[in-house]
């Protein structure tokens, strides 16, 4: 007998067999009218549904098991009520300090990006199967460290004497933001894919502060230069700013279609963004 019929299966299922009239639909079968070869065709679909009903077992309990690892995985990697509900209350609480105190929201990017990006390095370096630590040479990144270390350097100036940063590398740098800054990082908030909020996962919560921040960092810097001016007189010289514009102010800009060529228009003057001299041209 098949090891996975037991006695008591076999037994349990003849007297249904009987029960039902399953030979003859007037009379009740009796052993001896039981052929041997109907009773090998009943105990093999017996066999069978036996081993359909264990094979549907463990084929349900191995999805189980594979639930319980994916579970553990995503626990492990910080998927918990209490950070995402810290994840949720920070960005609630950046969109708070950006409406309410603009004047301060450059200190908030300096103090949660000396966490959060170190912490993410960390993660990368520990990354498996590969390392992923040179991943820091994106652009992106590389324009965010250049930031942290100049607004670094700005507090130093307020902390340590003989330390001086001139006008001239001020201004340098602040037109080097608004460029990259409104520009890079803030078209990599809508083209790129991975620049997501997932309020529980430090990593792509990383990845999506580096490219927000910036952009409204720089917003404040722009349209709150009075409030940053009068909260931080001695950090901060924005006198520059108001020379900065993102098009001609006595002139228009247009884009030529199909062509990639930007007509400059300055004071009566057309400049095409091209190699070629022959479309330079004077408006008269």
């Amino acid at each position: 007998m098949n090891p996975i019929c037991d006695e008591d299966t076999l037994r349990e299922s003849r007297l249904r067999f009987r029960e039902y009239f399953l030979e003859n639909e007037h009379e009740e079968p009796t052993p001896s009218k039981i052929s041997e070869s109907t009773k090998d065709k009943f105990q093999r679909a017996v066999i069978g549904a036996v081993s359909f009903q264990r094979g549907e077992a463990n084929t349900i309990r191995r999805v189980l098991e594979e639930i319980d690892t994916i579970a553990l995985k995503r626990t492990k990697e910080g998927f918990n009520e209490v950070n995402f509900t810290i994840g949720v209350l920070n960005c609630l609480f950046i969109s708070y300090v950006f409406g309410a105190y603009p004047q301060h929201l450059w200190l908030l990017y300096f103090v949660e990006g000396a966490y959060m990006i170190p912490r993410k390095f960390y993660n990368m370096w520990n990354a498996k199967p590969l390392n992923q630590a040179l991943y820091y040479l994106d652009f992106c990144w590389c324009m965010n460290f250049t930031s942290m270390l100049y607004l670094a350097l700005l507090i130093a100036t307020e902390l340590v004497d003989g330390l001086h940063i001139d006008d001239s590398t001020r201004e340098t740098f602040m037109k080097s933001e608004i460029g990259v800054n409104c520009g890079t990082l803030m078209g990599a908030n809508i083209v790129l894919p991975f620049v997501a909020c997932l309020f529980h996962d430090l990593n792509t919560m990383t990845g999506f502060f580096i490219h927000i921040m910036p952009p409204l960092v720089t917003y404040t810097f722009m349209w709150h230069s009075a409030e940053i001016k009068e909260t931080w007189p001695s950090l901060f010289d924005l006198s520059h700013l108001s020379d900065m514009h993102y098009f001609p102010t006595n002139g228009s800009i247009f884009v030529v279609p199909g062509t990639g060529e930007i007509l400059l228009f300055f004071d009566g003057h057309l400049q095409i963004n091209s190699n070629c001299e022959s479309n330079m041209h004077h408006i008269k």
